[in-house]
């Protein structure tokens, strides 16, 4: 009896060694798993192991766009058109640090077009540092000068309307209550001016439940005149390499949500002297395409001390949540009084769409647009005449 007992004793108790053994906790893998950052908004997520909230974008546009329908030379065929099929990739990422939160975004995009022909590009490239007192944003952007840029869908005809990404270091303020300011040292190149050289813009705005109010002024360093080829270089029409020329702008927008939600008007008036980029404003719309083997564009009207205004308008209107039209147009006025010939330029521009945006992200827009250009020199006149009608479908994620 005492032999079986001790059997027994024996066996439970390796039964119950056996069980605790079974028993015990196994240490697991240690595992970043994905979170969200719903702090900065939608579609963040954090890095693992890392304080960095990263957020992927992209879009993916498709359009076509004819040339120029209206014959100005009696040869036109209406032959030729654009098209291009363009992807983007949107980069951002929040980090909250010691200094403030730090922003950055990266913007990629390739195109393929209608030649058979690919590219690959960047757009927009910054960081912003967001602290206490204010905000600073170094690298490309669009630029604080800019306004309104456009109601329209696609933009296929070129109007008087700033929009441009330049360089920059850029101090911006919100004073409450929706005021805020801005200052900005921009590299000139962006807008057709001298090389390595600075412009210097500010920005003060206004934005309330009715719309918002903006002024903005720049002074710019133009391109050294000889650059052209011209007699004389730099000190032509009294234009020295180092002198600046300027603008200014102001724009009001109007919501009228009272008609039907997003509804919106839109004016704008700006003014420059030796400073046509900021007008939007290019020497190849008034017919000099090609000036001693440089393009024109905007540095030669700085060149030759061009001055005048711009006036901008547009309006959008929703007839359904999913369907709106819209509507913009510019007037542009110059006048130069180059080596005593009297110079003056006048330009006006409209174009319109309609859009259907069926889901978030979604664009399906027809377009068309029509401007006139009118050049006078010593009383002679040129006048040129364009008209285009284009299509866009869009996904932006």
């Amino acid at each position: 009896m005492k032999l079986k007992a001790l059997m027994l004793a024996t066996a439970g108790a390796a039964v119950a060694t056996s069980a605790s053994a079974a028993d015990l906790p196994v240490v697991a893998e240690p595992v970043d798993y994905v979170q969200v950052c719903d702090a900065y908004g939608a579609g963040f997520f954090k890095i693992p192991g890392k304080d960095t909230c990263l957020k992927i974008g992209g879009r993916i546009r498709t359009q076509i766009v004819s040339d120029n329908l209206n014959d100005n030379d009696d040869t036109t065929k209406y032959e030729d058109y654009s098209a291009y099929a363009r992807g983007y990739l949107y980069l951002t990422s929040m980090t909250d640090t010691e200094i403030g939160l730090i922003r950055t975004v990266t913007e990629f995009n390739g195109t393929w077009d209608q030649k058979a022909g690919s590219s690959v590009g960047v757009d927009d490239v910054y960081l912003q540092i967001s602290g206490n007192t204010a905000d600073i944003l170094i690298g490309r952007e669009s630029s604080i000068f800019d306004g309104f840029t456009g109601a329209v869908d696609m933009g296929i005809i070129d109007r008087n309307l700033s929009d441009k990404s330049t360089l920059q270091v850029t101090l911006m303020k919100s004073f409450g209550n929706g005021v805020s300011a801005a200052l900005s040292v921009e590299d000139s190149s962006y807008r057709a001016g001298d090389k390595n050289s600075a412009n210097f813009v500010g920005m003060l705005g206004i934005s309330q439940g009715w719309g918002s109010f903006e002024v903005a002024g720049a002074l710019h360093n133009p391109i050294d005149n000889g650059a052209f080829g011209i007699p004389g270089g730099a000190g032509v029409a009294g234009k020295a390499e180092n002198d600046y020329g300027y603008a200014v702008r102001g724009t009001a927008t109007f919501n009228l949500d009272m008609i039907a939600p997003g509804d919106a008007f839109v004016f704008q008036a700006a003014y420059a002297d030796s400073a046509a980029s900021y007008l939007n404003a290019n020497a190849d719309d008034f017919g000099f395409v090609d000036v001693n083997g440089k393009k024109a564009g905007a540095a030669f009207l700085d060149m030759l001390g061009a001055k005048g205004y711009a006036l901008g308008a547009g309006f959008s209107h929703y007839w359904t949540p999913e369907i709106a039209t819209s509507i913009d147009g510019s007037y542009a006025s110059l006048t130069s009084d180059f080596l005593g010939s009297d110079i003056d330029w006048d330009r006006w521009a409209v174009d319109a769409s309609i859009g259907w945006y069926p889901v978030s992200g979604m664009v399906v827009a027809l377009e068309a647009g029509f401007a006139n250009s009118d050049l006078e020199v010593d009383g002679d006149s040129v006048d040129f005449d364009e008209a285009k009608v284009g299509a866009r479908v869009q996904y932006t994620f």
